[in-house]
């Protein structure tokens, strides 16, 4: 299955997802944890790398989808009589582009992409503080599963597909109704042996203009690692912004 397809199917799967929780309740709660939403992001992602002992910096770019929808609020329903913790369920669909980079100083350009469809599981834990500009804070942990597609990863014959997993953690710090700021820390790899273990760290701005519109501006540093073909990502860094639309529930 191509990029073009898996795109085109993995969007369709975004529209028909978020239509169906379009009916859903109006969100009491603060922040982005807890709430129905869909996000589009993008952004610029750089990288120092070192092919066969050449130095080479190749500037990439960065995509996704993420439908979250809330699978249990605190204080609502089922949690009716536990406000300190909630569950999210997100469905996501991820694309990376390396950029172009020399081949071993062979003035040679290649370059790779990575995509792929996943769920994950958002538990946090929901501590009101009661004040106007620090309204609570949500630490919590990701767990997730995704089918990644590898395209031309550094060497032609790498092109493959498999399953990659992962864990993420931080907090979500509600500093007023519209306005959040989330440190976190990741770790992901990949069932194929060519792909090595990333280890990931950054912080995410939020803000809400209303219930339905949102946005953010992110900002992802990649500690590196490294790969077959002799590839050596020393460090990369992901800027970018996201649009975030609303749903009630």
């Amino acid at each position: 299955m191509n990029t073009k397809k898996v795109s085109i199917l993995s969007l369709a799967l975004v529209a028909a997802v978020s239509s169906v929780f379009a009916w859903s309740k109006k969100s009491e709660n603060t922040g982005n944890l807890g709430r129905m939403y869909v996000s589009f992001e993008g952004g610029a992602q750089f990288s120092k790398t070192e092919v066969g002992g050449v130095k080479t910096s190749p500037t990439g770019a960065s995509a996704a989808a993420v439908i979250n929808a809330p699978v249990f609020k605190p204080a609502v329903n089922v949690f009716k009589d536990i406000k300190w913790a909630g569950l999210d369920a997100q469905v996501f669909f991820n694309y990376d582009y390396s950029g172009k980079f020399d081949i071993n100083g062979t003035g040679s350009d290649n370059s790779s992409a990575n995509y792929g469809v996943g769920v994950a599981l958002v538990p946090y834990l929901n501590f009101e503080t009661g004040f106007e500009y620090f309204k609570a804070i949500k630490p919590f942990a990701k767990g997730f599963v995704a089918y990644e597609w590898y395209d031309d990863y550094m060497m032609p014959d790498m092109t493959t597909s498999d399953f990659a997993y992962g864990f993420q953690g931080g907090v979500e710090v509600v500093i007023t109704d519209r306005v959040s700021l989330t440190p976190l820390f990741q770790w992901d790899t990949s069932a194929d042996s060519n792909i090595p273990c990333r280890k990931r760290a950054g912080v995410e701005l939020s803000f809400w203009f209303n219930d339905q519109i949102g946005t953010a501006i992110f900002w992802m540093h990649d500690f590196g690692a490294t790969y077959a073909g002799d590839v050596d990502v020393k460090h990369g860094d992901v800027i970018g912004a996201k649009i975030k639309i609303g749903f009630m529930r």
